[in-house]
């Protein structure tokens, strides 16, 4: 007796909301952990070490959030939005290989942390602006991309040329915007 096929593959709308619920995930968990290791830093030490750490987890988490917005296309068919998060994941692998020489040498001084937050800034604003302009998502997440993109150029930046010295708070709260975009993402 031959038994009827039945559909074994998810709608495309199941794996829309699945795609939407890891990606934003990634991104919560991402800035969560990106806050705590702003918080928990510290110029040497056990602190030090265990921070870059947590910092190296919420690099990776992104990364992954950045590879869901591949997926997801919350800016459409533009190449400029598709360059954009391109540049992203380029940021996402300078900090990352700067985290790991800065637990090998045992400071954060080196150039490739300083050029992830420099191209995240940048990419992320662009990447805001073609969500923005594309109107397709709803409601305040809409902005997220742009408010993580802008919060270096307003806040970190401006207090790093002050003073001459990274605030790790400031640092710490660009968490935030990180995780804002998590939940905009699985609100859509």
């Amino acid at each position: 007796m031959i038994r009827p096929m039945t559909q074994t593959t998810a709608s495309p709308s199941t794996v829309a909301t699945t795609a939407a619920a890891q990606t934003g995930t990634a991104w919560i968990t991402g800035g969560v952990a990106w806050l705590v290791a702003g918080l928990l830093h510290a110029d040497n030490g056990w602190r030090f070490d265990t921070a870059a750490l947590v910092w190296l987890l919420a690099d990776l988490l992104i990364a992954a959030g950045i590879v869901g917005l591949f997926i997801l296309r919350p800016h459409g068919q533009s190449g400029i939005g598709t360059a954009a998060l391109v540049l992203a994941l380029t940021a996402r692998v300078a900090f990352a290989v700067g985290e790991i020489a800065s637990i090998i040498e045992g400071n954060d001084e080196g150039p490739l942390i300083p050029l992830g937050a420099l191209l995240t800034a940048v990419s992320m604003t662009a990447y805001g602006i073609i969500v923005l302009r594309r109107h397709h998502t709803t409601g305040p997440g809409r902005w997220s991309f742009l408010v993580m993109g802008m919060y270096p150029f307003v806040v970190m930046f401006p207090v790093l040329a002050i003073t001459g010295d990274p605030s790790s708070v400031l640092i710490a709260l660009w968490g935030l915007p990180a995780a804002f975009i998590g939940f905009a993402t699985r609100s859509q």
